[in-house]
């Protein structure tokens, strides 16, 4: 009899850990396609007619793609009937479609108004961003049809979402744009950068990850024995939640941090945040919350993504493509700081946010400086501008973190609702002043080498 109990114990062990993977693999899914493309700027910018400015309308771009969850919010709040698992399904698969197209695709150009622009990669791309910007509203509810330990292997696949891209684009190298090369029809040709393999093959593997994802909610959606291990989870608690969750609009446009969020959300119940009022924020420190957390949006999701091509690449794509692979990395670490190290000091708070105000002001500077900014052609200044990239980015993910977590713990009505708006807000304000000042005014400057297509 205890042989029987035993083999049943073995053959439970080894479902749990097919439904970790399986979870893993779709928590992937949630950002790896935005992540992807973005790190591939770098090498994109060299083949784009927007060249330097490609970043401002990829972010801008990411920042419509709101116009998804904020349908399926109306939708929830007129109690339509929402078919869950299908909106996610549909969603997987336009997401594994737009990153194959993308394979072939990114470098197609289209003429509007007597010029060209890159409208597949942007088409593309809002395809791919619908995905991160669903993930809350429809992937965490889903999840809590599972046990809550599963939620840990969704969030290890949300963080993967940007560290498998970035591995990917190390191995691929940095490349070097003083070898590009000017056809007879002007075009550059990007073949000569010493790259170990094109973006073809770059986008090539982030589709293979994005179906494999799409797998993986299939069988976890419809296999047999998947669905005897999560029945007695499919009731209360989901509906619960998917009624919170809506209320919570997400970040969806941090293309760095926005891995952070969500795993720190989980980590914040283990470890929640007393603030030093025993009555919560008070009134006008809320409000200064939240006003610091639309600044920080402000900048980390709009501001800084798109300038950050007049920073670095004045110190050559080996600065620009280290800088933005880095903090993909940056961002599990801060994940990692708010687990050890819980902030609940508002002093602590403005220290840090006086430090990102300082780095954040000398990246600018160098973009504004462009394209001849100081230490240009030494490797202090590549070292310098990498590090401060990759800091900034890592604190600023840390400080919302923490801001979030604050108003979490408050147990006010709506709390994070209003955090979220206003997130939200402040992102796609950054993404628009951006976009305006540098396609409309001359404060950002282009360099002359490779840049003109």
């Amino acid at each position: 009899m205890s042989d029987v109990s035993t083999d049943v114990n073995v053959y439970e062990e080894k479902c749990r850990v097919i439904v970790h993977a399986l979870i893993t693999i779709f928590g992937i899914s949630t950002w790896i396609g935005i992540n992807g493309i973005y790190i591939q700027v770098p090498v994109l910018i060299n083949t784009s007619p927007e060249s330097w400015t490609l970043p401002a309308y990829l972010v801008l771009v990411i920042q419509s793609a709101n116009v998804g969850p904020l349908f399926y919010t109306i939708l929830k709040h007129f109690r339509y009937k929402i078919n869950e698992p299908w909106w996610i399904l549909c969603l997987l698969f336009s997401g594994a479609c737009a990153m194959g197209l993308l394979t072939f695709f990114y470098s197609e150009r289209t003429v509007i108004g007597g010029v060209e622009h890159s409208l597949a990669l942007f088409i593309l791309t809002f395809f791919n961003a619908l995905v991160g910007c669903f993930s809350s509203v429809l992937f965490m509810p889903y999840l809590l049809n599972f046990n809550e330990n599963y939620l840990v292997s969704y969030f290890v696949g949300e963080g993967l979402s940007g560290v498998l891209p970035s591995i990917v684009a190390l191995i691929q190298g940095i490349g070097d744009n003083s070898e590009c090369e000017t056809s007879k029809n002007d075009t550059t040709n990007s073949t000569g950068f010493g790259l170990k393999f094109s973006p073809n093959d770059y986008f090539l593997f982030i589709f293979v990850i994005l179906f494999l994802s799409l797998t993986a909610f299939i069988i976890l959606e419809y296999s047999s024995f998947v669905r005897n291990k999560n029945s007695v989870h499919r009731s209360s608690v989901n509906s619960t939640f998917n009624e919170a969750q809506v209320n919570v609009p997400d970040d969806c446009c941090n293309i760095r941090a926005q891995n952070v969020k969500h795993s720190s959300l989980k980590e914040i119940n283990k470890n929640p945040i007393i603030c030093d009022n025993s009555e919560g924020l008070t009134k006008q420190m809320r409000y200064y919350l939240f006003l610091l957390l639309g600044i920080c949006c402000f900048f980390s999701n709009g501001f800084f993504p798109s300038i950050q091509s007049y920073s670095c690449l004045p110190y050559g794509n080996v600065a620009y493509k280290l800088s933005i692979t880095f903090a993909q990395f940056a961002n599990p670490l801060a994940c990692l700081l708010a687990f050890w190290f819980v902030v609940s000091d508002i002093k602590v708070i403005n220290y840090l946010s006086t430090v990102c105000l300082i780095i954040g002001s000398y990246v600018t500077c160098l973009a504004l400086m462009s394209p001849t900014p100081p230490l240009q052609d030494t490797k202090l200044g590549v070292f310098l501008v990498v590090v401060s990239w990759t800091v900034l980015i890592g604190l600023i993910s840390y400080l919302k973190l923490i801001i979030v977590s604050l108003f979490r713990n408050t147990m006010l009505p709506k709390m994070l609702f209003d955090a979220g708006a206003i997130m939200q807000v402040g992102s796609a304000s950054g993404a628009i002043f951006s976009f305006v000042a540098i396609n409309f005014t001359g404060y950002f400057q282009v360099h002359d080498v490779c840049t003109k297509l």
